[in-house]
């Protein structure tokens, strides 16, 4: 009998620190651990403080914990946890990494135009941007026991250190290619290090039976988008489900290709993004290299 759990990492930055105190009383009252990272120097003054916590479903006194934080209005992203068994029979598996770092330049977001094309781009949702230059970075990756690595603010953006590429292109892994990311007060790529690039995607297939959908439209499904003033596009994107996750007609995976997007896009507010899939024999070699991060 496979064991699932549900677990939801509540993610807050904040500019005010007696909020915060506030937040981190309620974690400490339950002893829940909780990471906790001051910015005093950040460019964007939000974004000073950042606390991060995982509270599962069948913690007790979950439902007391949860009704405390909801005031908060904190980010909450729910997933469904596997146990070992579920995660070997499965054919395919979504891929998340941490996040590091801010793609630069980070003021108002200038590395959008850094960055992409911009062209059919929409800032109240998020959707339509398309990568034409490599990611800057202000400085190498730190994280020396990570093979897999993301950033803050483009979550399905994924990058890889140079074993990792060695492992895949010797595994003869199809469907992606490798740029590397630059420095962005000098130009120079960084040594050693790349972003892999997914080069398939999905022909429309998501089960919408368990995703919410979201409209780039005037007082949209989220209550948002209340300036008259602005122009949405109209587009759609979808939360992230809770359970078992994003479901595909099973019939659009080929084991020709081993790294999928979806055609669809994920997300809530002005961030959308994709999800980055892989195939079991992918799953196969990051559990047999032991490869971190993912």
């Amino acid at each position: 009998m496979s064991i699932m759990r549900f677990k939801h990492r509540y993610l807050t930055w904040d500019k005010d620190p007696k909020r915060i105190s506030r937040i981190k009383k309620i974690l400490d009252t339950y002893s829940l651990n909780y990471s906790y990272k001051e910015d005093l120097d950040c460019v964007l003054p939000s974004f000073r403080y950042k606390l991060e916590v995982v509270i599962y479903e069948d913690m007790p006194f979950f439902d007391k914990i949860t009704s405390k934080l909801k005031p908060f209005d904190i980010f909450i992203d729910i997933e469904a946890e596997y146990d070992e068994k579920d995660m070997e029979n499965a054919e395919w598996y979504e891929i998340y990494t941490g996040e590091y770092q801010y793609p630069m330049p980070d003021d108002d977001f200038g590395y959008l135009n850094y960055t992409y094309d911009l062209t059919n781009y929409c800032p109240e949702c998020g959707i339509g941007k398309i990568q034409n230059n490599p990611f800057r970075l202000k400085h190498e990756p730190k994280q020396k026991n990570n093979q897999f690595w993301g950033l803050f603010w483009e979550h399905d953006a994924l990058f890889v250190r140079e074993e990792t590429k060695n492992i895949l292109q010797k595994e003869k892994i199809q469907g992606i290619h490798f740029i590397q990311p630059i420095l962005h007060k000098n130009g120079e790529p960084i040594n050693r290090f790349y972003q892999l690039i997914i080069e398939t995607e999905l022909d429309e297939g998501l089960n919408k039976s368990n995703v919410n959908k979201i409209t780039c439209k005037l007082n949209n499904e989220e209550g948002e988008n209340e300036d008259t003033t602005k122009n949405y596009c109209g587009r759609i994107k979808y939360c992230f489900p809770k359970g078992d996750g994003c479901i595909f007609k099973k019939e659009l995976f080929s084991t020709k290709t081993d790294f999928y997007v979806p055609n669809e896009y994920f997300g809530s507010g002005s961030y959308a993004g994709k999800i980055n899939i892989i195939s079991k024999k992918v799953y196969e070699i990051i559990k047999k290299n032991k490869l971190k991060g993912i």
